[in-house]
């Protein structure tokens, strides 16, 4: 690793450092004499001339949430916070109103069970100014992050060189926040398709009033799904992030493998009951697209979004070109070969059309004009529907039948109905599909895909440009 690239920051001389400590000293005993409490002195443990850059900041920041948590999490009541951001290193302190021992010993479990906490360095003081120690309440000393050693041993004996003990510094922050934003994309997929299965009325799908044209699940099958199926959607992410300096167009064959594996997951929670294979496929290939622009520290937008899906799904071209009638197994294969209908596999290979120009357009409008996220997804539902061509609405009908449906849906989103003539209209809908057996099970995958965008766009740490 060079850790020079992320070294970006003013060069810190030793006199420096040596008046910053004084300096903090000094801070922490006026704080003491404001406010006669047990005071949390917050720093990082960095090593070298260069003390404050980008991802120190970052940690910084994390470290100081994750110590206001914790006081809250013990019953430790803060009443006063204040920061100081110097050139010698970040400086968070805070004063609080509890027993010092009891502090340290909190803050001492948050130094060990976290993978940042390596890098913090917290010191407890009393209301006397006393400094707490780890050996005072019989605690172990801290390890080297290198070596696993006794700190002051390695420390005193110089037995790391600087770009050894930086490189660790470095990694430990970049797999603290990679492992960090897989875990929150992978939740945000999760709860996309949670929010998809219970959004109701949805015309021939699972929700909450009925299991529509389906007798082999219902919603307890789609939440068990769901949380099967998180790993892999982490999994996804990961996928991505290690491998953001390959040519997006490699990518299928090893993600088509961790495809397999989240499908044998979910079979084995649901007993044989398909919920979500087609959203498997679709949300491996956007969630690496997700991985891929982290890890190169790319602002997220739709544009880049679908340009990296479609490079990763590039490779599936050749299967369409190699079908035949005879070699068409899948549902799917049968209807490109007669009506040239390219289904999930061509929406990821033109890089989610009805996905980005459509149905997260118009879920986001609904939002912005005062629907609520289940009548903005019904709604959204409608317009996917009449569209985009549904295979699994023509595999439970025919092609002539689902044509039929667009034509009456647009004729219908046309009307300018009132908020609650459409929902009456899906509820209307769904009688009429479940009688005739009929499930846009892949239009129920783009509305998920649509709440999947709109839960990252609303998260801070990521970055969307208007859909």
């Amino acid at each position: 690793m060079d850790v020079q690239k992320f070294l970006i920051g003013e060069h810190i001389e030793l006199p420096q450092m040596l008046s910053a400590r004084e300096n903090r000293v000094q801070k922490q005993n006026q704080l003491l004499q404001e406010y006669p409490m047990t005071l949390i002195s917050f720093t990082l443990n960095i090593a070298g001339p260069i003390k404050v850059f980008s991802l120190a900041i970052k940690t910084y920041k994390e470290g100081l949430e994750l110590i206001k948590y914790q006081c809250k999490a013990m019953g430790i009541p803060i009443c006063h916070l204040e920061e100081n951001h110097f050139a010698t290193g970040y400086e968070g302190y805070l004063c609080v109103q509890s027993d010092a021992f009891k502090v340290k010993k909190a803050l001492t479990e948050l130094e060990e069970n976290s993978s940042l906490g390596r890098l913090f360095d917290i010191d407890v003081l009393d209301k006397d100014g006393q400094k707490i120690s780890r050996t005072a309440l019989s605690l172990p000393q801290r390890r080297c992050l290198v070596c696993g050693g006794p700190t002051f041993v390695c420390s005193r004996s110089r037995t790391h060189s600087l770009n050894e003990i930086l490189q660790h510094t470095i990694s430990i922050m970049q797999d603290y926040f990679s492992e960090k934003y897989a875990s929150h994309v992978a939740s945000t997929a999760a709860r996309a398709l949670l929010y998809e299965v219970l959004a109701t009325p949805k015309p021939g799908l699972v929700d909450k009033s009925n299991t529509g044209a389906h007798k082999d699940m219902d919603i307890v099958t789609f939440e068990t799904s769901s949380l099967a199926l998180l790993p892999y959607f982490k999994a996804f992410v990961n996928f991505g992030i290690s491998h953001c300096k390959c040519d997006p167009e490699t990518l299928l064959p090893e993600l088509r493998s961790i495809g397999i594996q989240a499908e044998i997951a979910m079979l084995r929670a649901t007993r044989g009951v398909n919920t979500h294979k087609g959203i498997i496929f679709s949300l491996g290939i956007l969630e690496t697209a997700l991985g891929i622009c982290y890890a190169n520290s790319i602002l997220i937008n739709c544009n880049i979004l679908q340009d990296l899906c479609k490079k990763i799904a590039a490779p599936m071209a050749d299967d369409f070109s190699k079908l035949t009638a005879k070699s068409a197994t899948t549902n799917g294969e049968k209807l490109f070969v007669r009506y040239g209908i390219c289904g999930v596999r061509g929406e990821a290979i033109s890089g989610f059309p009805t996905l980005f120009d459509v149905a997260f357009p118009k879920m986001e409008q609904l939002l912005q004009g005062g629907y609520n996220l289940n009548d903005a997804g019904i709604l959204t539902l409608l317009t996917i529907l009449a569209n985009s061509e549904d295979t699994n609405v023509i595999s439970r009908s025919s092609y002539k039948k689902m044509t039929e449906i667009q034509h009456t849906l647009k004729e219908e989103l046309a009307n300018g109905l009132e908020h609650q003539d459409y929902l009456d209209f899906a509820q209307k809908l769904d009688q009429e599909f479940i009688a005739q057996n009929i499930s846009p099970g892949g239009s129920a995958d783009i509305l998920a895909l649509s709440y999947f965008l709109h839960f990252l766009k609303q998260d801070s740490n990521l970055y969307f440009i208007k859909p």
